[in-house]
């Protein structure tokens, strides 16, 4: 399978670079995997070691989709970075982290995540007043509109597993 490289540009730290998995690259939008070698913990939630990331990367999208599958088969959930800046290579995928994230739980519910960061990086100048207002109503819109996101986005997983 082929490599690419995630890089993640936060605004006041250093990138962060990840070596993932290339499922499908289309030119302007891919598809990548991740599996993690150990569990972490993401607002209070549980990752196992093992767990299967599914992302979608689309240039000029202000979010990325992932889908999060525990390493029993079972869904973990749907996580959403609100970014900008999605730039696509060859053999990278770049985005500025935008700070605010939103999870899904397999029933769908949606949660805001890390209101603190965005909050911490507009006082500080990191982020504008009108990019975090932005984030906020961006985030509201995609909680409103994840019930046919999650549709569309399992659907395409699924037809790139069949090509595959």
């Amino acid at each position: 399978m082929p490599v690419i490289a995630e890089i993640k540009k936060n605004p006041g730290k250093p990138d962060q670079v990840f070596s993932c998995e290339l499922l499908y690259h289309g030119g302007n939008r891919v598809v990548i995997s991740y599996r993690s070698e150990r569990p972490y913990r993401a607002a209070g939630l549980e990752i196992p070691p093992g767990t299967l990331t599914l992302g979608y990367y689309q240039e000029e999208w202000p979010y990325i989709l992932w889908k999060m599958i525990g390493p029993d088969g079972a869904l973990v959930g749907y996580y959403v970075h609100l970014c900008e800046d999605v730039r696509i290579g060859a053999d990278t995928v770049e985005f500025r982290d935008m700070l605010l994230d939103i999870w899904f739980s397999p029933d769908g519910t949606g949660r805001l995540w890390d209101e603190d960061e965005l909050e911490a990086a507009r006082v500080s100048g990191l982020v504008d007043e009108a990019q975090a207002t932005a984030v906020i109503e961006q985030a509201r819109d995609l909680i409103r509109q994840f019930p046919a996101i999650r549709v569309w986005f399992d659907g395409l997983l699924e037809d790139i597993r069949e090509s595959a």
